[in-house]
């Protein structure tokens, strides 16, 4: 008698992030040829590649990731500055490389590590993208934080049902694009303004 084996196949999320990988450098090697749209094209693919890597996320711990401090703020370019405490946290939650920006890790048995730009052996199961592209990260003063092709941090808000804080039903996530004035504004404010968003690259 016959025993056949089967493989381990891959799911559905996996493919998902290895397409938006491909979809992000394709877009980056465009980018070099084509700079004067590819910043919009490039952001765009990363905000899909998050978005898969977030419902892995999802999956894995029963929760999106919540940041510690989303108010936190740092100057990005002189005379700029932005919130970075969610791109802080979905740094961490997505690539894997500490945890202390995100709400509850500490009590879901991780230590309470700070980000290095390395991911150990220990950190590299919890990473939702393997082999992050280096251009999806960057350092500002001590934080690690995710950004968009602009070079400014990604803005994500959990949703909260009793706070009423998002427009979508599970998180909002926008890059502000070309947007160099609105740089406080939240994804609600958009409701009440309806020309505020109009250059942000977002996931409503």
């Amino acid at each position: 008698m016959k025993i056949i084996h089967k493989g381990h196949g891959f799911t559905l999320m996996e493919l998902l992030v290895v397409i938006s990988i491909i979809a992000l450098l394709a877009a980056l090697v465009a980018g070099s040829w084509n700079p004067g749209s590819s910043k919009r094209q490039v952001t765009q693919s990363t905000k899909e590649m998050i978005e898969s890597a977030l419902e892995r996320y999802n999956e894995h711990f029963g929760e999106y990731p919540e940041p510690v401090n989303g108010d936190e703020t740092a100057e990005i370019m002189p005379g700029k500055v932005y919130r970075i405490g969610a791109a802080k946290c979905l740094y961490q939650a997505l690539r894997g490389d500490g945890c202390d920006a995100i709400k509850g890790a500490q009590s879901a048995g991780n230590n309470n590590s700070q980000s290095d730009g390395q991911v150990s052996t220990d950190e590299i199961k919890n990473a939702m993208i393997q082999d992050m592209p280096e251009g999806m990260w960057r350092k500002v003063g001590g934080s690690y934080i995710l950004v968009d092709a602009f070079g400014r941090p990604f803005q994500y808000i959990k949703a909260d049902a009793e706070k009423k804080n998002t427009i979508n039903a599970t998180y909002d996530l926008w890059s502000f694009g070309e947007d160099m004035k609105n740089l406080m504004a939240k994804s609600k404010d958009t409701e009440a303004h309806a020309n505020l968003g109009a250059k942000w690259i977002k996931n409503w």
